[in-house]
């Protein structure tokens, strides 16, 4: 038998997630393969699937969990030669990760190095995939700037880091002192309150009237719209997230007037399948950044698979910082 998260229906995690026994797994077809999961990352999203607000919209029931390390159990045909190694994997919904095991596509697996433990590997996916593609798509350089929304979240605090990293300038904003204090700690040179301070009046003094040259932005809804008076000439706006509410629409006219580009991102409805090498190699560097101290991915706690519906309930009350993650196989590491 086999532990797994099961939502029958969509609605607020606690009410609809429950933790089933169910008979073990079919064994791995072609070009698959089955996970002993140690860990999986929670992410808003899967706030998201419970609700059935996320764009890819798996009917119930449906396990959430989009970003696990785990250890290859069984292989299908054609996947034989990752038995027994240690990976990293999104799994394809509604197969999420939220149980025992789970069985992904082999093409999504990425050996996990063992100088990464299975906790912070379990941080790496989303956030800092997400942060990563967001950056590379701005064309983000040594001696630009960029504003980070949510600076204290998962991807926000994943942006800060990967952005001073690269040798940029770093603005960010957050609710609250404790907040802004968390993003200056990963690198912020300015963290503004929106809860007390126009962040839009604190970028322009900051940059002396000129604006940032890259906004990253996992909140949409009027923070999205108030962006794009943030922006230097030739500014690129990165739409990472709805947390805030849907972003309203955009005038083309408004972008050309300011030479802005805008651009979508939503990592894991296509990146681990159309940019695989892409996302191996990001994975790989990222890997070494965790070895040299440049990564620093912040989980805030580790809960049990069944502590994981209030987890998932304090994430999306935004009562979190960081990264939650859930220890599933007490197997390895701290």
């Amino acid at each position: 038998m086999i532990r797994r998260l099961v939502a029958e229906r969509t609605g607020e995690p606690a009410d609809v997630l429950s933790v089933a026994e169910l008979p073990d797994d079919p064994p791995p077809g072609p070009g698959e393969v089955r996970l002993a999961v140690r860990t999986v990352g929670l992410n808003f999203l899967d706030v998201l699937l419970c609700r059935g607000e996320y764009p890819v919209r798996p009917d119930p029931p449906m396990t959430p969990g989009v970003e696990a390390a785990g250890r290859v159990v069984a292989a299908g045909a054609g996947a034989e030669h990752l038995l027994g190694q240690e990976v990293v994997a999104c799994p394809t919904l509604p197969r999420g990760a939220l149980g025992t095991t789970v069985t992904v596509d082999a093409a999504v697996v990425v050996p996990r190095p063992y100088t990464v433990d299975p906790v912070t590997a379990a941080a790496l996916p989303v956030t800092y995939q997400t942060a990563w593609f967001a950056l590379e798509r701005a064309g983000l350089t040594a001696g630009q700037t960029v504003l980070v929304h949510a600076g204290a979240g998962g991807v926000g605090i994943a942006a800060i880091q990967l952005a001073v990293a690269r040798g940029a300038r770093v603005f960010a904003t957050a609710g609250g002192p404790a907040k802004t204090a968390i993003c200056r700690e990963h690198g912020a040179a300015l963290a503004v309150d929106y809860a007390s301070e126009d962040f839009v009046a604190a970028v322009l003094k900051a940059t002396d009237g000129r604006g940032v040259d890259v906004v990253v932005d996992p909140v949409g809804g009027d923070v999205f719209a108030r962006s794009w008076e943030c922006l230097a000439f030739e500014g690129r706006l990165v739409a990472v997230g709805t947390a805030g509410g849907a972003p309203p629409p955009v005038d083309p006219v408004r972008l050309m007037a300011a030479n802005a580009t805008l651009v979508g991102l939503s990592w894991g409805s296509r990146y681990p399948w159309q940019r695989a090498s892409a996302v191996e190699a990001a994975y790989q560097e990222l890997f070494d950044m965790c070895a040299s101290g440049a990564v620093r991915p912040p989980v805030s706690r580790v809960v049990s698979l069944d502590e994981t519906p209030a987890a998932l309930t304090e994430l999306a009350a935004r009562r979190t910082t960081g990264k939650i993650i859930v220890r599933i196989d007490e197997g390895e590491g701290p």
